[in-house]
């Protein structure tokens, strides 16, 4: 097998990685959690909105950091100065439990189940929105930057903005001031 040109020495060959890949799999899918993966299908922006179709879910195996270190997020430039407001980390795999190849991107969704009590057996299911996805050194797996999700509340009839100034007048009565009326203040 030949090496790739554009890599260095000690750079790990393509079967390295793919080893590196199923071991942390494998891993994952023994000690870390398992949740649905929303992955976008269709992205739109309307106006300042961003506007997602999702595929349908697929599971996934990940591990979840609710406390990142301080080092760990200035490597991933993910770091922020309010200590109250580290951000949730989660190691995903890059295949899903069917084995195929999964794209987590900004705007996807994950969904998470964990106990309420570790008496009972009731569950609690949460989502998390994906900010911001990196990869590690090895390419084994999937840093993803969570915040809660929220969803959005879609207008059964939706009132059409003005986006001209004579349609603006008409909603906001806003006078326009032109250059004579600014004479005043010289």
């Amino acid at each position: 097998m030949e090496k790739d040109k554009s890599t260095g020495r000690l750079m790990p060959s393509f079967r390295e990685i793919e080893l590196y890949r199923k071991r942390f799999e494998e891993g994952a899918n023994l000690k870390g959690r398992s949740g649905l993966l929303y992955q976008i299908e269709e992205d739109k922006q309307l106006n300042t909105d961003e506007i997602y179709q999702y595929k349908t879910p697929v599971t996934v195996s990940y591990y979840l950091i609710e406390n990142p270190r301080k080092a760990q997020l200035l490597k991933l430039g993910w770091y922020n100065e309010a200590s109250d407001n580290k951000p949730i980390l989660c190691y995903l795999t890059y295949l899903d439990s069917d084995g195929k190849p999964i794209n987590p991107s900004e705007g996807a969704i994950l969904e998470i189940s964990a106990r309420l009590n570790p008496h009972e057996k009731t569950y609690q299911t949460l989502k998390f929105d994906i900010v911001r996805v990196s990869t590690d050194y090895e390419l084994s797996m999937f840093i993803c930057n969570l915040a809660p999700h929220r969803e959005q509340l879609k207008p059964v009839n939706p009132t059409q903005t003005p986006e001209d100034m004579i349609n603006e007048n008409r909603f906001f009565n806003r006078k326009l001031i032109g250059e004579n009326d600014l004479l005043w203040f010289y």
